[in-house]
Order: C-alpha cells, then sequence, then structure tokens
C-alpha cells in the first residue's frame, strides 16, 4: 500500500434534468472499493445567493431543490441517496458509529440526521456517509485494506478539539488499521484568508502543544492583534502524531474564500449554500 498514488480528478455530466456537475473525485480510492469525493457549487438547480449545487437543508433554500442536488452528487458516486448519512454538524468532536439502522439519516431532513455529532464512522458495505461545509474543513478517512470509512467536520473548534484524533480511534476501535488509513482534506479556507483573534489564538496554541509542535501562523496585514491560520494545517500535524504518514495525507490545497467553484461563510456574510465531501463503502 506504500506509495499508493492518488489523485484528485473532475468529472462532467450533462442530462435533461442535470445540468454539469463537478465533483473531485479521488480515484485510486475506486480500486478498493471505496469511492468518494468533494462537491463545489456548480451543477446543481439552486438559485441567488445558494447558487448552484447547495446541498445544505439548513441554510434557506428550497428543500426540493437541495434534495435534488444530492441526488446528483449521490447519482455520480454511484449510490443512491437514501444511503448517503448526514450528520447534525455542531462544531463538536463527537463521533457517531453508522450501523444498518443509522445508513441514510438525514438525507431528506434535518430533523432526521444522526444528532450531536460533527464525524461518522462506519463498515457497512454500501453505505455512504456526507460532510457539508462552507469555510470549514471536510475530512473523509479510508482504510484500503479493511471495510471502515470515516467522515468529519472540522471548524477551529473542532480542529483544535482534537475531532481527527478522535474520528481516528473510532476507525481503529471498528477494525481498521492506522498502516492503510487514508484521510482527505477538502476545499476550506485557508492561511491566506482565515484571520483570526482570541479564544481561536489560544485553542490553536493549545491544540498544537498537545502534539508537541509550535504553531504555524503568520501576523495579519491588516490587524496587529490577530493572526492567519491555516486549519488543515495543523489537521495534517494531528493525523502525522497519530502516526498517519505525510503520503497518505490528501490535500485538495483549494481556499474557499479566495478561489472560485467553492461556497464560503465568511466571505459571503453567512448567506450562502454549502458544498461537502462524500465517501462511500462498495465491496
Amino acid at each position: 500500500m506504500t506509495g499508493l498514488p492518488v489523485f484528485f480528478y473532475a468529472t462532467m455530466r450533462l442530462g435533461a434534468k442535470l445540468l454539469a456537475d463537478t465533483l473531485l473525485r479521488i480515484r485510486d480510492f475506486e480500486k478498493y472499493g471505496v469511492y468518494a469525493g468533494f462537491s463545489g457549487r456548480h451543477g446543481g438547480l439552486s438559485k441567488d445567493a445558494f447558487s448552484s449545487l447547495n446541498i445544505g437543508l439548513h441554510v434557506g433554500d428550497e428543500n426540493q431543490v437541495v434534495l435534488h442536488n444530492r441526488q446528483v452528487i449521490a447519482h455520480d458516486l454511484g449510490i443512491s441517496d437514501m444511503q448517503v448519512t448526514y450528520a447534525e454538524q455542531i462544531h463538536g468532536t463527537d463521533v457517531a458509529v453508522i450501523d444498518e439502522l443509522h445508513v441514510g439519516r438525514g438525507h431528506a431532513s434535518l430533523q432526521s440526521a444522526v444528532q450531536g455529532v460533527d464525524a461518522m464512522v462506519t463498515k457497512v458495505n454500501h453505505a455512504a456517509l456526507a460532510i457539508v461545509a462552507a469555510d470549514c474543513v471536510p475530512l473523509l478517512f479510508a482504510d484500503l485494506r479493511h471495510p471502515v470509512i470515516g467522515a468529519a467536520h472540522a471548524g477551529w473548534r473542532g480542529a483544535t478539539g482534537g475531532i481527527v484524533t478522535k474520528t481516528v480511534e473510532t476507525m481503529l476501535a471498528c477494525g481498521a488499521s492506522l498502516s492503510s488509513l487514508y484521510v482527505a482534506m477538502g476545499p476550506a479556507i485557508r492561511g491566506c484568508c482565515y484571520e483570526v483573534d482570541e479564544p481561536v489564538i489560544s485553542q490553536y496554541k493549545a491544540a498544537y502543544h498537545r502534539i508537541g509542535k509550535k504553531p504555524q501562523w503568520q501576523p495579519s496585514t491588516k490587524h496587529s492583534h490577530r493572526v492567519m491560520i491555516d486549519l488543515p494545517t495543523l489537521l495534517n500535524d494531528q493525523l502525522i502524531s497519530l502516526g498517519i504518514t505525510q503520503n497518505r495525507i490528501l490535500d485538495t490545497a483549494i481556499c474557499t474564500h479566495c478561489m472560485d467553484g467553492y461556497y464560503s461563510y465568511r466571505k459571503e456574510n453567512g448567506t450562502t449554500g454549502r458544498h461537502g465531501g462524500f465517501i462511500a463503502l462498495r465491496r
């Protein structure tokens, strides 16, 4: 498994009812029965601030349009939208293990989503996990030897609180092996655009202290008491501290704030849609 070449590619499809759909897929996962990728904001039916592939049911978009957009992505992953499980996502660090009874929760309503968690793990064949985001980091986890997958949502609270550690620990408890575990980080606001102050700075320092490393940041050019931090870098360093080697950590390197094609809560002053990360087990 060492040295497995993993890369992202975009797929585009046109249909009578489905406009162009762009999905960044992790192609080489597929030979191991794991289908995963990150959606953008193009290829759906949403309008105005949510244009056009919004998958967030909680942002004020029309529910039926959002459900259509979710179906588009599920179809491109070769699964039914009813197999996709969504979490409530409360900016915490709790992880849920998804069994057969939980598969598909949240796919059609907010109320049925897995409550109180920001990460999910499953070993159920033909199950899929979804994370929605608009600046926070969507993470996808896959053991390419053992049938265990995971997905996590990491904003600054989740990242500094150790959500990746808890997700990996839960995967190991479900039968995953650290030596064959891969992690992909999707589009997120990056250090070029993510300006923060307290209490984020203190929590960021503490998170680095726990892994025995010096915090990495740049001073803000606009405000003397603020700094620019990169959450994917923190998450990457946390994963390495757990024993996941750098060649098994994948990063889209896309900034949602300054690069086109993705939703940004900060740039759009809170009125925007959600893109997401999706991962399915098909073995």
